[in-house]
């Protein structure tokens, strides 16, 4: 698997975080979250459909985090250090880290994901609030 084999990130459950990150853009799409930002990022600069794909992809993030504690509440289906991989597979696949690895320098105004760290506070902020609410990302300025 790419997770492991390229970025270091092991686990079962750091898969099944990438996993329901994706299936949260299908929540977003469903939802009309995803269609209206392509609508928008259609008629901005580039720089700002970044900040818009960064936003979609943070709010990805929360998502897959309220799935993961709902799936705890439900199933008990968490062993002792999945959170810990989920978060570690956040911290990999944040743009400064992933340019950083490439040994390139980090420029945020290219992001379309997130850094490490908004892409672990946002995942924590949906399995601690378990709440689609607390997952506007394009409210906030504390992204």
């Amino acid at each position: 698997m790419t997770l492991e084999r390229q970025l270091g990130v092991g686990g079962e459950f750091a898969a099944a975080y990438v996993v329901a990150h994706e299936v949260a853009h299908h929540v977003q799409n469903e939802l009309g979250i995803l269609g209206q930002a392509n609508r928008i990022r259609q008629q901005v600069s580039e720089r700002e459909s970044n900040a818009i794909s960064v936003r979609l992809e943070l709010q990805a993030d929360c998502l897959s985090g309220i799935w993961a504690r709902y799936a705890q509440e439900r199933f008990n289906s968490l062993e002792r250090g999945d959170i810990a991989e989920a978060m570690n597979a956040a911290a990999q696949i944040g743009d400064d880290t992933l340019q950083r690895n490439a040994g390139r320098s980090v420029q945020p105004h290219t992001f379309q994901h997130g850094t490490s760290a908004q892409r672990q506070r946002w995942f924590q902020t949906g399995y601690e609030t378990a709440q689609i609410a607390f997952c506007d990302t394009f409210s906030t300025d504390n992204l």
